[in-house]
């Protein structure tokens, strides 16, 4: 079987849906986009799309989702998250990210089998559609990256997947590294059988571990491959300042001037954490339009430090928001992390440095932008994807106030518990409904996860 008749061949096998039909979401206060351009109307989505905003309510639906009182808003898009690692929640606490990596998740990673890992993407994916993340950039570990695509499909979200690239060691950690050949052969399979399936919402992606995890050998196909197909290229940069020092005196260039010897920066190209970058690297993000995923809850919790992210964005580096792993947040909720992403920068740069509505913008656009979405996803507009999410209005928003237009981003970014969502749609389906899946039982999938935990847990204590 060739390249192309192996993709027809798996992208039928895996359910390309065709959607049809009318879908009317009736009488929200819709968010057009994280800035402004806020209104109360309805929304008319026909197949994947969206072809109407304001008052259609003379033509019907085939399905009518009502969201009186609530907010009717652009899907979160997440740049960088681990999918893999939602089992290992709460198992690895009170570390630095070092010694995270070293003695929780490099082993608890390596203990995977098929079905653990498949638990543990579900359990994530669920958890992100859940809180109102329609699209998700996930980087998952060397082997098993399947279960993230399967996931994906089944449950309905629009996702950007790839496996970990690392057969080099990375200087000052335990990482194993795994044959080049071999991890040459599963990322042309993985492209081969995911890219372009589920009906366009599953993308691969090329994601080398770290600048220094995979050798020049297999950065070089991959990025020959990720030109060929427009894949987007994903990894991790300077997270912590110790490991930052290590691989720059291992490779004789800190991470970013790697990657730009690499061929490696470019507006397809995503880069997690980013917390100790110099003036002059941020500049080089900005010139080459590569996007900076900012993990402010992980970078917290792991004693990483905080990003630079005002300076980047006065630099004019596009900054996305990504939770990263639930080992390390513990938390997969998009919102929350944009909460966090307008206050931490508070203190050092002042209360307004980055309002609700730039935070709104950064998980939204700023996403879409990173993954060569920004004509398709990121804000509610005639033409775009319909991926949409509706969520309850707090408590304290008056829907009959034409004032609370202007406090949406307000309520959204800072709202905690008080913003509950509702419904969500993925390429114009519903995927959540009344804050239930509509494509798998949440209630199942809590059960199968807890129990591949267990396993993973004793399998580890077993190897300690």
């Amino acid at each position: 079987m060739d390249r192309n008749s192996s993709y027809l061949y798996y992208a039928y096998r895996n359910r390309l849906e065709c959607v049809v039909g009318r879908t009317v979401v009736r009488n929200g206060t819709v968010v057009t986009n994280g800035l402004a351009g806020t209104l109360r109307a309805d929304v008319a989505i026909e197949g994947r799309r969206i072809v109407e905003i304001g008052t259609v309510a003379s033509r019907g639906g085939d399905v009518e989702v009502d969201a009186t009182g609530c907010w009717v808003t652009p899907g979160l898009v997440q740049t960088h998250v681990h999918l893999c690692q939602t089992l290992f929640r709460g198992l690895a606490e009170d570390l630095d990210v070092m010694a995270w990596l070293d003695q929780r998740i490099w082993p608890l990673e390596r203990l995977h089998t098929v079905e653990t890992a498949a638990a543990s993407a579900r359990w994530g994916m669920a958890q992100l559609l859940l809180s109102g993340t329609t699209t998700v950039n996930a980087m998952e570990t060397a082997l098993h990256t399947d279960a993230a695509f399967e996931a994906a499909a089944d449950l309905g979200a629009r996702a950007f997947i790839g496996k970990a690239l690392m057969d080099r060691q990375e200087p000052g950690t335990a990482l194993w590294a795994e044959d080049t050949a071999a991890a040459w052969h599963d990322l042309d399979r993985l492209v081969a059988r995911w890219h372009g399936a589920a009906d366009g919402r599953l993308h691969a992606a090329v994601a080398p571990r770290a600048p220094s995890a995979a050798t020049d050998e297999l950065w070089s196909r991959a990025l020959d491959l990720a030109r060929r197909l427009d894949l987007v290229v994903h990894t991790h940069v300077n997270e912590n300042r110790g490991q930052a020092r290590r691989v720059a005196d291992a490779n004789a260039a800190r991470d970013v001037h790697y990657l730009h010897d690499l061929g490696a920066l470019g507006p397809l190209s995503v880069l997690a954490h980013c917390v100790w970058l110099s003036e002059e690297e941020r500049e080089m993000l900005a010139s080459t339009g590569t996007t900076v995923a900012h993990c402010p809850s992980a970078n917290l919790k792991l004693g990483s430090g905080i990003a630079l992210v005002p300076e980047m964005l006065e630099a004019g580096v596009n900054v996305s928001i990504g939770t990263d792993g639930a080992a390390c947040n513990n938390s997969l909720d998009g919102f929350e992390e944009l909460r966090m992403a307008a206050l931490v920068h508070r203190p050092r740069c002042g209360a307004g440095v980055i309002s609700a509505a730039r935070a709104l913008r950064m998980g939204t656009m700023g996403g879409a932008r990173a993954l060569g979405l920004s004509d398709q996803v990121g804000m509610l507009a005639v033409g775009r994807f319909a991926d949409v999410v509706i969520a309850a209005t707090p408590e304290s928003a008056d829907p009959a106030d034409p004032a609370e237009f202007t406090r949406a981003a307000t309520h959204l970014v800072f709202g905690g518990a008080d913003r509950r969502v509702d419904s969500v749609l993925v390429n114009g389906r519903l995927v959540v409904s009344r804050g239930e899946l509509v494509h798998g039982s949440r209630t199942q999938i809590e059960a199968d996860a807890l129990a591949a935990r267990a396993q993973l847990v004793k399998a580890h204590g077993a190897a300690a």
